[in-house]
């Protein structure tokens, strides 16, 4: 499935991952974020100023890579309490193949240190204050499914078939900012084909 992926839909999805990444992380200060990981890997005054000592070129691709890590290791977390881990699909879990895909892509970009706006265009937000009215304005359509049913596990959503894994990415991001709680809201769909293969 990975393989089939144009270069340009996993940058969309790459850039989502890392925006909801920095929207997940817990700055103290004047502009807190929504406080789902305790780190603070990408603003100048706290782990960004780390990174670009450390990194001076890449040194933003480190802060939201390292923030993504921190992500993803929430997310797997909370899905591994599940029965049903294997077969859920979220933002920063989309199964193995595209997970590495999206690991290759994120390492090209940065070991070729691009202009992080001009590859990822949504990371613009990441230069301001967190708005998430805003930031769900711009990933949501007016067709687009981003209804959920609250579980213990998680939020839910239908699995859909048609749109590919952008799509789901938009949909997973923008349930993860709706009513955004005070812990990581773990939105998921369950993949059944995976389920059907075993």
């Amino acid at each position: 499935m990975a393989n089939s992926i144009a270069p340009e839909h996993l940058d969309e999805i790459l850039g989502i991952q890392l925006v909801l990444a920095w929207a997940g992380e817990s700055p103290g200060g004047e502009h807190p974020r929504l406080g789902w990981w305790k780190t603070d890997l990408i603003d100048a005054e706290a782990g960004g100023d780390l990174w670009k000592r450390l990194l001076p070129r890449t040194h933003r691709w480190a802060g939201l890579d390292a923030s993504r890590r921190a992500a993803r290791l929430t997310d797997e977390h909370l899905r591994k309490t599940n029965a049903r881990a294997d077969d859920m699909l979220t933002l920063f879990h989309f199964g193995f193949e595209l997970d590495e895909a999206l690991d290759e892509r994120l390492a090209h970009h940065r070991l070729n240190a691009h202009p992080l706006i001009e590859v990822l265009p949504l990371l613009h937000v990441t230069t301001q204050a967190l708005d998430k009215d805003a930031l769900h304005a711009q990933l949501s359509t007016p067709s687009l499914d981003t209804s959920f049913t609250v579980l213990p596990a998680g939020r839910q959503l239908k699995r859909i078939a048609t749109g590919g894994p952008q799509l789901l990415a938009r949909r997973l991001a923008c349930a993860m900012l709706k009513d955004a709680p005070a812990s990581y809201p773990l939105p998921f769909v369950l993949n059944e084909t995976s389920r059907g293969e075993r």
